[in-house]
């Protein structure tokens, strides 16, 4: 690593400022960086202050300068000596610029005058090409002014695991893309040497692409399929391949239709957006979902002629996209999925857009927005989001979808409250990424996220942009939290997102094909869980290894109003813990902190996801088992969980523990049913399933809906 600077500022009035440390930036790395502004020939007068901004997706540690060898730890010289104060604070005036480290002089700095701001502390999380830090200054009580930005790039981090994936519907003998995803723990595409081959198909060997290794391969015998690789990694298995005998009417296809970048509040330029989708993440599908009130008239044409330039029948397609960013009192965030290659841009406000010509086309409240595309060929979806979607603002005709999990949370809140007010809306998850990495975004040091981002899915005949917008509009699509799992789900031959009437309780008939054994399978109806299924055999003996998982949010709504904190720990009375590790954790930042043989203390912030550890235990009967965190903390002997789990929860807001020695066969990935409401009600009801995994993997499918018109029997 270098110690020279990393970028040097132009000479000007109101002076110059260079960066030092070490470059290029590897991701998650510790380091010092050394900011210095030099003043200019007319120095700062009393009250002049500079300032260090970073972009809204930025997770460097924030500068602190009272916890030495602690994160962002910062040492502030000034020469000649002055005064000074300074404070980190949150800019919405300079949004995307939004992260603030100031410092103000009140006696001012004379010309020549040397401010140095070095900060030991870790390095951003995910990958960008040209990672900025805006230096602003302030003469006195006058306006701030940028004099420079300074870039570095950042790099991924050494690999730490690699994942098999291929598509998930295939022809027999038919030829398909297989990949081995590589990435460090931070979820960037790193560099393997190693050059393993998956087994169980065909292969010939393709090109490499940044954290890739790819095949083209065939698998001629229909029927279901895992393909399977072992390299110095470990052992990896591929998502389920369902191989058939003739083309199918439809296949599954995976993307993320809700991130951004650069051109909104994001990371990267919007080339590297959609390359990143279709080289590294591996998705079918994505569309960019920019901020309206950050989007200026070139970003707009931008990321049309971006859009189309990666859209590509058959391998990977765009959808145009914007998202509408009002907040929640005037309607709260949708997203817009255009069917063309051009449209207007509608936004809800200009408010950091500086060129007011086309502010005649801004829509500021929800209901202007309905009246302008009530009835149209555009998709529109809500979610949670910065500013969630008020619910009670709702156009059926065009609003055919909601978001059920991203990386500011798992919000089935909010799913569970448009089925109580009765609307009828497609499933979906993606990241509402930031960093630029559609398709696979993770939360990295959850300085702006919680969890890592989901995938939708959808069931269409061809891969084009026409069929991807029908399946959508029609709610033939469902959800995960990242797991590419295989749902197929109908009623009387319905397929899901239909709605129909029926004289008697339809058949419901559901495949599961997991990408591990499955926990538990939740049928619903409306908001009301009618039936439970756990694919795992009742007598199946418990095995020693013991899983203490927890969930919950603080509030509904955004990462901030959701992250519930979970630091925590467990102590035995006697006997040992062994081979402790996390569970349905995001980010290498949550995790074991320390392991003794009777005690073990965790870091975890839930975003209404699951999180955990599991451990190995050897106790006698008579032991007792503490666990101790911020939401719940129970007691409860070792013998009372050697007859089941225990579990604890507690509203307002609502939270969760669970305690389970896990079996020792988990049972099938697979799981084949059938099920018929015997409670089925008059009217309209909502049938839809959620699909929990041993490993943390989760489903959702999108409601059927069926209008009850004869007499339940």
């Amino acid at each position: 690593m270098s110690g020279l600077p990393i970028a040097q500022a132009r000479d000007g009035a109101h002076g110059k400022a260079a960066l030092s440390g070490p470059a290029p930036v590897v991701a998650g790395m510790s380091g010092e960086w050394i900011v210095t502004y030099t003043a200019g020939p007319n120095g700062l007068a009393p009250g002049g202050a500079v300032a260090l901004i970073r972009r809204w997706p930025s997770d460097w540690d924030t500068p602190q300068t009272d916890k030495p060898g602690k994160p962002g730890f910062t040492t502030i010289h000034v020469e000649p000596s002055r005064p000074h104060r300074w404070r980190t604070r949150r800019s919405i005036d300079w949004h995307p610029f939004d992260h603030v480290f100031e410092i103000e002089f009140p006696d001012g700095l004379p010309s020549g005058a040397v401010l140095s701001v070095a900060t030991k502390g870790r390095a951003q999380t995910f990958i960008e090409e040209q990672s900025p830090l805006s230096v602003r200054v302030r003469p006195a009580k006058a306006e701030w002014i940028e004099i420079d930005v300074l870039n570095v790039e950042v790099i991924a981090a050494r690999v730490a695991v690699g994942e098999l994936i291929a598509p998930s519907e295939i022809v027999a003998s038919e030829s398909f893309e297989l990949v081995y995803r590589i990435a460090d723990e931070w979820g960037n595409p790193a560099e393997f040497a190693e050059r393993p081959a998956p087994a169980g198909a065909k292969l010939e060997p393709l090109p490499d692409l940044p954290g890739i290794r790819r095949w083209r391969a065939t698998i001629d015998t229909p029927g279901l399929h895992r393909l399977e690789l072992n390299s110095g990694l470990g052992h990896a298995v591929s998502n389920p391949i369902r191989v058939h005998a003739t083309a199918p009417a439809t296949r599954i296809f995976w993307g993320d239709i809700h991130a951004q970048s650069l051109v909104g509040c994001g990371a990267r330029t919007v080339d590297a957006f959609f390359r990143h989708a279709r080289d590294f993440a591996r998705i079918d599908f994505a569309s960019h979902q920019a901020n309206c009130f950050l989007v200026t008239g070139p970003e707009w044409t931008e990321t049309e002629t971006v859009t189309a330039e990666h859209n590509e029948s058959g391998r990977f397609i765009t959808l145009l996209g914007l998202e509408w960013s009002a907040d929640t009192a005037r309607g709260g965030d949708r997203n817009l999925f255009f069917p063309g290659d051009t449209a207007q841009i509608t936004r809800c406000s200009h408010e950091y857009v500086d060129d007011k010509s086309d502010i005649a086309n801004d829509l500021p409240l929800a209901e202007d927005f309905h009246a302008k595309y009530r009835g149209s060929d555009v998709v529109i979806g809500l979610h949670v989001g910065g500013r969630t979607t008020d619910l009670s603002r709702h156009e059926p005709s065009v609003e055919r979808l909601i978001e059920i999990h991203s990386t500011h949370a798992t919000s089935e809140w909010f799913v569970l409250e448009a089925l109580r007010r009765g609307y009828r809306m497609g499933v979906t998850a993606g990241s509402d990424g930031v960093d630029g990495r559609p398709g696979a975004s993770h939360p990295g040091h959850q300085a702006v996220r919680n969890v890592r981002g989901g995938l939708v899915a959808a069931s269409i005949p061809v891969l084009d942009r026409k069929s991807l917008l029908a399946a959508l509009h029609a709610r033939n699509c469902y959800a995960t939290n990242g797991a590419r799992i295989v749902l197929r789900f109908s009623a009387d031959g319905q397929k899901m997102g239909a709605e129909f009437q029926a004289p008697r309780p339809p058949l419901l008939s559901i495949e599961i094909d997991g990408t591990a054994p499955i926990e538990a399978i939740d049928i619903f109806r409306g908001t009301e869980i009618v039936h439970h299924v756990e694919p795992h055999a009742k007598n199946t003996e418990l095995s020693d290894r013991l899983r203490i998982a927890w969930r919950g949010a603080t509030a509904p709504g955004n990462f901030s109003r959701a992250r519930m904190n979970w630091d925590g720990a467990a102590t035995l009375s006697a006997g040992t813990f062994a081979d402790p590790q996390g569970y349905a954790l995001d980010t290498p930042d949550e995790g074991i902190l320390s392991a003794e043989p009777r005690k073990i203390v965790w870091r975890s912030a839930t975003g209404g996801d699951w999180d955990g550890i599991t451990a190995t235990l050897a106790a006698p009967g008579d032991a007792a088992l503490a666990i101790d965190t911020p939401q719940i903390s129970v007691t409860v002997p070792v013998s009372r969980l050697r007859q089941g789990p225990a579990y604890f929860a507690d509203d307002v807001p609502h939270r969760e523990l669970e305690l389970r020695f896990l079996p020792k066969d988990l049972g099938p990935a697979s799981w084949r049913g059938e099920f018929r409401d015997g409670a089925m009600k008059p009217g309209w009801n909502a049938y839809w399933f959620r699909v929990r995994q041993w490993d943390g993997g989760i489903a959702w499918s999108s409601p059927i809906f069926v209008e009850m018109t004869g007499t339940p029997r």
